[in-house]
């Protein structure tokens, strides 16, 4: 009997709960931190609060339930075993159960176990082993206890204070996801970028989250530490997309947070797409880079470049995602020349896209010769030849490292910079339809 009461109890505490605003603040790791607001009602001393519609991913260990300084949490519990046909029937081993056959046949007896393609069951008149493709439907008598059709969080609570109380629910939960999803398209002469995004989001967290007030963290969380709602922020940037919508953008912590300013809907098993950042011109670069050490002819990388500071860029920090880069053809139709997966971007941060491999513009890297002496030096004789089949002229930046600190670049056949200890950069012109060689030697001081 009590065990029934307690049942009851907890089902009409279920059902006398008024839902606020769910706001969802979701990772870009694939995790979700969920704030739900309940007004009900809890009886004086013990009672049991059940919660039916949460998240199949819930992180159990997050869970945290408050309501005023008088409601005493006792015990939390995960309810996530949901009934299936294979988990009711364990429940009614050794108990009577009736199997209707497809022909309307009708077998009473004890359950004596059961797999997926049999039952067996012990009547008066003997043991039957039944093959359940065969069966129509299956009656049980009521259950003793309590079947959870959905994942469930209960809580044994001791309330001395107001019957009335608000109560504020969070939890994290898993296989939540959010990335950029960038357009770029670029222009006739390669040198200015119309940039604009979407946020994409992912739910198959195995819950509805209906006109949520939904936040975006981008940044790379450390799992070991909290991630705490109370850090300062400091100043917002607004995100005017078409129409209504609105993102704000602030810093947060050492990450930075998107806002969207509207209510979302994300269901279950759906891919959301929601834009945030109206199409920016932004000039760019295209240079083509050749850091090979192949002796083979191969084509030459294409990367696309530009600054994001406020002045030729967007002047705003972008979250990490894939940038698509689009031309518009003869016939006006955008067509797709390119992606690269863009890394969390800061304002004033150089942006390197690499989008694809020239088809006409080649290169190969040979060492002709090889001098050294032993503890003083070594020399290595570079070749580098250059291909542009094109109909215009190109520029290729030669990326060249060399793996020593004390080292110099003679007898260059053209000028060059040094990028860092280990690197060098030559520029070189290649005329329409020609054929460039760069030559040097690399010296190494072995002292």
């Amino acid at each position: 009997m009590f065990r029934f009461t307690k049942v009851l109890t907890a089902m009409l505490l279920i059902a006398s709960f008024s839902h606020a605003q769910t706001q969802l603040t979701v990772y870009n790791h694939g995790e979700a931190l969920v704030k739900e607001q309940f007004t009900r009602q809890v009886p004086s001393g013990k009672s049991t609060l059940e919660i039916e519609d949460v998240a199949e991913t819930i992180i159990p260990a997050s869970v945290k339930l408050s309501g005023d300084d008088q409601l005493q949490v006792l015990e939390q519990n995960f309810r996530y075993d949901l009934v299936n046909q294979n988990k009711l029937l364990k429940k009614y081993l050794e108990a009577e159960i009736s199997v209707i056959m497809q022909n309307d046949k009708k077998l009473t007896g004890e359950l004596l176990s059961y797999n997926d393609k049999t039952l067996v069951i012990r009547g008066r008149t003997g043991t039957d082993i039944i093959q359940r493709s065969f069966v129509g439907s299956i009656k049980c008598p009521s259950p003793k206890e309590r079947l959870y059709v959905r994942p469930t969080l209960s809580w044994d609570v001791n309330n001395s204070g107001a019957i009335n109380q608000q109560l504020d629910l969070s939890y994290m939960t898993r296989l939540i996801n959010w990335r950029a999803e960038y357009v770029a398209v670029i222009n006739e002469d390669d040198t200015e970028i119309n940039f604009s995004s979407w946020i994409n989001m992912q739910n198959n967290s195995g819950k509805q989250f209906k006109n949520t007030k939904l936040k975006l963290v981008a940044g790379d969380l450390h799992r070991a530490s909290n991630v705490r709602p109370s850090m300062a922020m400091q100043e917002d940037r607004i995100f005017k997309s078409r129409g209504s919508a609105v993102v704000v953008e602030r810093d947060f912590f050492e990450y930075h947070i998107y806002e969207i300013g509207f209510p979302v809907t994300i269901n279950n098993r759906e891919e959301k797409q929601i834009q945030w950042l109206n199409p920016t011109l932004i000039s760019a670069q295209k240079r083509y880079v050749f850091n090979s050490r192949n002796s083979e002819l191969s084509n030459i990388p294409i990367k696309i470049i530009f600054i994001n500071d406020e002045k030729t860029g967007t002047g705003m920090p972008l979250p990490a995602g894939v940038v698509r880069l689009f031309k518009e053809d003869t016939d006006g139709a955008l067509e797709l020349v390119g992606e690269d997966n863009l890394k969390h971007v800061s304002k004033d941060d150089k942006v390197t896209l690499e989008v694809g491999k020239a088809y006409d513009v080649k290169g190969k890297y040979e060492v002709l010769d090889r001098r050294s002496k032993q503890n003083r030096y070594k020399e290595d004789d570079i070749r580098i030849t250059l291909v542009n089949r094109k109909d215009t002229a190109v520029k290729i930046d030669v990326l060249q490292g060399i793996a020593h600190q004390n080292w110099a670049i003679v007898n260059a056949s053209a000028e060059y910079e040094k990028v860092d200890a280990s690197r060098v950069k030559f520029t070189i012109p290649v005329p329409a339809n020609k054929e460039v060689v760069l030559t040097y030697t690399s010296r190494v001081d072995l002292k």
